[in-house]
């Protein structure tokens, strides 16, 4: 038989590396690779092995001082002299510094290259710190509209910060970004709207014994309330969530635009983002939105000040573990120049931190529906709904698009603002509405 002759003939030629061959001809030589089908490089009774990063690596002959002849199949090694290397035996993995057998998940978030730790953010502090201090100002009696869009386009000096207003960095800009023009300028009219409507009806009542009423801003308690019922410093926050910092995250960030291989993961500049590649960079950028509110060297993913994303990251632990895990297993990857590792962790990012999205879009819907009828504690709960559910056009499912499209939040949306918004919505309302986001999301 063909395959017992091969075998022969490496035998007295050479030292064999080869994995359970039998002698019986119709057992493959290759158990990876069985007769008849198709290696990593395509080629029928192919004996090429691909590793953990989808790095296809061909088998070769080694004669010694360097010399490697690759060969496609074990008939290509008929006549040719040296020891037979297959390609993903002990044997290969052993000398080849280009076959990589796992990605191991560091304990921090630190990365080093040349003696320079790579990773910086330092933008994306900037902008949560400014959502930070804009939001106080949306629950302040002395705010103007214009300190508002003020901090929300930093132009002016409306932070208390001096360095965040000479900084060149804003939140509009970064505000649902990747969305088409139309949704991205509908979003920034929406906080417009809000702010002049807080500025206008709602601050000069804060403070006050003004009670809120149907049609009427007012205080309910502690909690300020325009005419609809609706807390404005809650919708804002939890707004940008979605439009900035998962936005950013999921459709920027982590997207094949910013981390796809033909990205520059080479070229190191030690007075250019702390000497991290493009990729590197782009990857630590992501981070930021999540945990840059610590600042600097946020080493173990430390959310406790953080007012946005994270916030909420951390109130479920199962998740937090999940996602810190895979940016530092992601970031590794890139460092180790394995594209598939890096893009099955930013796969778990965005969709888990999508999920975080989701599960609080739910929880606060039913948290309306189940507090007292139009007390404080359900206004506050509709509002952070509300927020959350204008997120959920930014989330990122498995197959690469949101749970809700734009449309079907602006439809969920109208129908919370309906009337006279909050004070006419019913448990029941509410309840289908959670249970839809129940049923596309798939929460338990």
């Amino acid at each position: 038989m063909e395959t017992k002759n091969v075998l022969k003939v490496l035998l007295l030629s050479t030292v064999i590396v080869l994995s359970s061959c039998k002698k019986d001809s119709s057992t493959p030589l290759d158990p990876v690779n069985p007769i008849g089908v198709a290696d990593c490089n395509d080629v029928v009774d192919g004996i090429a092995a691909m590793d953990e990063c989808g790095t296809c690596h061909q088998s070769y002959m080694y004669a010694g001082m360097g010399q490697m002849t690759y060969v496609a199949t074990y008939a290509d090694t008929i006549g040719l002299e040296g020891t037979f290397i297959l390609a993903g035996s002990a044997t290969d993995i052993a000398s080849n510094p280009y076959w990589i057998t796992t990605i191991e998940t560091p304990t921090e978030f630190s990365f080093i290259a040349d003696g320079f730790n790579t990773v910086s953010y330092g933008g994306q502090t900037a902008r949560l710190d400014m959502a930070s201090e804009m939001m106080s100002a949306i629950s302040s009696n002395g705010t103007t509209a214009d300190a508002l869009m003020g901090m929300f386009e930093n132009s002016g000096s409306y932070f208390s910060d001096a360095d965040l207003n000479a900084s060149s960095k804003q939140i509009k800009s970064k505000t649902a970004a990747y969305s088409t023009s139309s949704v991205q300028m509908a979003i920034h009219a929406s906080f417009d709207s809000w702010f002049t409507d807080y500025a206008t009806n709602v601050a000069p009542i804060v403070g006050t014994t003004t009670m809120a009423t149907a049609g009427s801003a007012g205080m309910a308690d502690n909690r300020e309330l325009n005419a609809k019922g609706m807390e404005y410093d809650q919708i804002a926050a939890k707004s940008l969530i979605g439009a900035l910092c998962l936005d950013q995250v999921v459709n920027g960030y982590l997207s094949e635009v910013k981390i796809g291989d033909a990205v520059d993961n080479v070229t190191r500049d030690p007075n250019e983002d702390n000497n991290a590649t493009a990729m590197e960079h782009h990857w630590d950028e992501g981070f930021g939105y999540v945990y840059g509110k610590f600042g600097p060297d946020n080493l173990t993913g430390d959310l406790g000040t953080d007012g946005l994303l994270g916030k909420y990251l951390n109130k479920y632990d199962d998740y937090s573990v999940i996602v810190f895990d895979a940016f530092k297993k992601g970031r590794q990857a890139i460092v180790q120049n394995c594209s598939t590792v890096r893009d099955e962790q930013a796969q778990i990012i965005k969709e888990t931190l999508s999920m975080v999205v989701a599960k609080r879009a739910q929880v606060y819907l039913d948290e309306a529906a189940d507090a007292d009828d139009l007390s404080p504690s359900y206004f506050h709960a509709l509002s952070e709904g509300y927020g959350f559910i204008l997120s959920l056009q930014f989330t990122y499912t498995s197959d690469g698009t949101p749970y809700f499209s734009n449309a079907q939040v602006n439809s969920m949306l109208e129908q919370l603002e309906a009337g006279d918004g909050f004070w006419d919505r019913s448990d029941a309302e509410l309840r289908a509405m959670a249970d839809q986001i129940q049923a596309v999301t798939g929460i338990e």
